[in-house]
């Protein structure tokens, strides 16, 4: 007879979240752009419907708000298929909150 046995959990607690937890937008973060933003379409002033990463995640642009805009669908296509669009955000978001915009706590605290 098999006997099949648990392997013990980990009694240590990550100390740092994954990458994907780290790179998504959290609901509180959401609302805060949400608000920020004023529920509008960053791009072309219509009602935003999609959070879009600043620094895109394949970049590690985090889930925090310095690195979140809202947009509508129409918009957040476009600023994904045409690169100036995106390059256009980038610059105005390192102006607007410095160069590590995109960074979270985890980062900041190498640097």
């Amino acid at each position: 007879m098999n006997e099949v046995r648990a392997v013990p959990k980990n009694p240590y607690k990550r100390r740092k979240p994954t990458r994907k937890k780290r790179n998504n937008f959290s609901r509180e973060v959401r609302k805060q752009i949400y608000e920020r933003d004023n529920g509008l379409c960053q791009e072309c002033g219509s009602r935003g419907t999609e959070i879009h990463h600043v620094k895109f995640r394949s970049q590690g642009g985090r889930g925090v708000v310095t690195n979140g805009l809202l947009l509508c669908a129409d918009c957040h296509r476009k600023i994904h298929k045409i690169r100036k669009f995106a390059k256009k955000w980038q610059e105005i978001f390192e102006d607007r909150y410095g160069s590590d915009y995109y960074k979270d706590e985890w980062d900041l605290e190498g640097d």
